[in-house]
């Protein structure tokens, strides 16, 4: 890279140079990240200001820094910054873009660079030009959400846009690799904060507009205008040629902002009239569809789309539009959309399962009820039940508006609606959960909510839910690999996790072998709650496996049984000893109710326990379904007596976590050689 000087970087740009000159070679807003010759960008934040960490920069090699007035007094008062040159700006982020443009060459001027502005869509509308522009013989870079693609290497990133020298930079590293066209997302703060200042966009594509962000933008005007800086006149990023999605009225809006600037957009649309639109479908199979496109130019096309749903036809016109303005013939772009997949958006996971489960990074009310309907058609379209669960939550330290009305976009449109965590961020997650099932139980209607907090337990209870021919969508996250909680980013993949428990789900359902004991463990610290549902998991499970007496197919040879083993439960609800005990025994009735063959209670010195014992008795008809026994160590030596009544390989086995499973499991596959399968519901 060659070096820029201070002086020429002063040019038009409204900087004052403090200092002898020098030159730079690259920029960053990382001090840590200053390599030899960089120009340090120390910008005032919300709790700290970056020349703070001026002689951080000057220690990795910075030769200059770039601040605000008083960044400038911050450096000057640490003498061994009192010669290094400083550039200064009233508001330096104003002008880093085209800082961080010059050093690195303007390399945006060198590409075809494609942007994509919009709320929703803007992922699959930049993966689906890709396709486009490389079935055309480009060679082709992507700025998106999900990832970073170089020539087909992909490279992570957190950031829809990243920050303006990280962009620069990576310009000039994709020309260095023969990159000759750029597609990139442009999301409203990248463009409102400048990051994208410096780009040369030849195409600019609206998707459309709904309620987002306006924890930051306020408004939906504020955040129109947010998206509209790619497309107004004198903006430093006005796009050269405009493509905008009318099927909204933001649509339309976009389009007259364009025409304001004395320019013409092409517009698409699926619903009306416009330069691209859809003149009738042709065929619609399950996760396609193929549409007879109109063009400009007065021509019709067949076009197939690899995704389901009409937002998707709108998204590959849109993309179509935007790689013809860019030079494409339309035909071989549309030819090269048919293999695309794009991550986490309804994304498959299919483990085998006699029903669909999808993962869509739908997180707006808008996006959550399109998605929805489009499963809903699909499901029906195929000869499905039509029920659908859907499993989300609303991210912490954003747009709080937003939260009750994805609860009611979801109850309107799903059957289960399970309200989880999403990323709590630095909020208390339950404040935002109920948030959410507020805007859910307000719509009136036959959709049954539930609230878990741990998103990998609400996963589990849609899927636990679902039957032949039913639909699970997990919402929210998408693509995304960790899951932020007061400040720590965990790992946790929707698509990963929901692939987990379908595996565990179908080796529950796979049919018993003879030599193994399957065991069930429930939590004591969830209380009777936690108990009884655990209980009603068993009998679900020996129903499908054809385990236990009440559930032997007739004339069947298995004497399979199905066993609970507990001990205490803990209270959760600070009940007295008394109303405790009336919990236990009505949990021991429940037991015996539900044709569980046998039950051990566990503690024969506790009440509770033995009113356990008691209400299996006095449920059951001959006093044989329940046995107390004395403690952990009394249940292993009753397991090891060998004319004892005690579960067997083919069996099923729900047990108390705790102590008690340890001591169980230990028994059963060191002492007595058992093979178990510890199952996960």
């Amino acid at each position: 890279m060659t070096p820029v000087a201070l002086s020429v970087l002063q040019q038009r740009s409204g900087l004052t140079l403090d200092g002898a000159d020098a030159e730079v070679s690259g920029v960053t807003l990382r001090a840590q990240d200053a390599g030899d010759g960089y120009l340090f960008a120390a910008l005032p934040g919300d709790k700290t200001h970056g020349a703070k960490y001026a002689s951080q920069a000057l220690d990795a090699g910075a030769a200059a820094i770039l601040t605000d007035p008083a960044g400038l007094e911050l450096v000057r008062a640490d003498r061994r910054l009192s010669s290094m040159p400083v550039l200064v700006h009233p508001e330096p982020r104003s002008v880093l873009g085209v800082v961080s443009s010059r050093i690195y060459g303007d390399p945006s001027s060198q590409l075809t660079l494609i942007g994509v502005t919009g709320t929703s869509g803007k992922t699959t509308t930049s993966y689906l030009a890709e396709a486009a522009l490389r079935a055309a013989g480009r060679v082709v870079g992507l700025v998106g959400t999900v990832e970073v693609r170089v020539d087909g290497v992909a490279v992570p990133t957190s950031l829809t846009t990243p920050e303006a020298p990280d962009l620069q930079r990576l310009f000039a590293v994709m020309l260095e690799r023969g990159v000759d066209t750029v597609v990139m997302e442009v999301s409203s703060h990248a463009l409102s904060l400048g990051r994208v200042d410096g780009c040369h966009f030849a195409v600019g594509g609206f998707t459309n507009l709904s309620q987002d962000h306006l924890d930051y933008h306020h408004t939906m005007d504020e955040y129109f205008a947010a998206k509209a800086r790619l497309f107004q006149s004198g903006s430093p990023t006005q796009a050269q040629q405009a493509v905008v999605c009318v099927d909204d009225e933001w649509g339309v809006r976009m389009a007259q902002v364009v025409a304001d600037a004395g320019e013409s957009a092409w517009t698409v649309s699926t619903t009306g009239t416009g330069d691209w639109s859809v003149v009738r479908t042709v065929r619609s199979d399950p996760g396609s569809q193929t549409v007879l496109v109109g063009t400009p130019q007065g021509s019709e096309l067949e076009m197939t789309v690899p995704l389901p749903g009409a937002y998707n036809v709108a998204n590959a016109l849109l993309a179509i539009g935007m790689v013809t303005a860019a030079g494409i013939d339309t035909e071989t772009a549309i030819s090269g959309l048919t293999a695309v997949a794009v991550p986490g958006r309804l994304e498959k996971v299919d483990r085998g399962q006699d029903f669909l489960a999808v993962v869509d990074y739908a997180h707006k009310p808008a996006a959550v009820e399109a998605v929805l309907a489009t499963l809903r058609a699909q499901t029906e379209k195929s000869g499905g039940s039509g029920r659908i669960a859907v499993v989300l939550g609303a991210g912490g330290d954003r747009d709080t508006e937003k939260r009750p009305l994805m609860g009611a976009a979801a109850a309107r449109g799903a059957d289960l609606v399970v309200i989880t965590d999403d990323n709590p961020r630095s909020e208390e997650p339950s404040a935002i959960r109920a948030a959410v099932v507020a805007g859910a139980r307000e719509v009136v209607g036959d959709a049954e909510i539930r609230e878990v907090g741990g998103r990998r337990e609400a996963i589990a209870a849609a899927v636990d839910w679902a039957r032949a021919g039913d639909v699970v969508l997990v919402a929210g996250k998408g693509h995304e690999t960790g899951q932020e909680i007061d400040g720590v980013k965990h790992p946790f993949d929707d698509r990963v996790v929901l692939g987990e428990l379908l595996d565990a789900r179908g080796a529950a359902e796979a049919p018993a072998s003879a030599g193994t004991l399957r065991v069930l463990i429930s939590d004591r610290s969830g209380g009777i709650p936690e108990a009884r549902r655990m209980v009603r998991e068993l009998v679900t499970l020996a129903a499908d496996s054809g385990v236990g007496s009440a559930h032997r197919p007739p004339g069947a040879d298995s004497t399979h049984r199905t066993w609970v083993i507990f001990d205490e439960f803990l209270d959760t609800d600070g009940h007295d000893e008394n109303v405790r005990c009336l919990e236990h025994d009505g949990l021991g009735r429940q037991i015996v109710r539900l044709a569980i063959d046998k039950v051990f209670a566990v503690g024969e010195s506790i009440r509770a326990v033995r009113a356990l014992h008691q209400g299996a008795v006095m449920e059951g008809s001959w006093g044989e379904e329940s046995e107390l026994l004395t403690d952990v160590a009394g249940t292993v030596a009753h397991l090891r007596d060998a004319d004892a009544d005690t579960p067997a390989p083919g069996d099923i086995v729900l047990v108390a976590g705790g102590e008690l499973a340890d001591a169980l499991l230990a028994y059963w596959r060191d002492e007595a050689g058992i093979e178990v399968e510890v199952l996960t519901r």
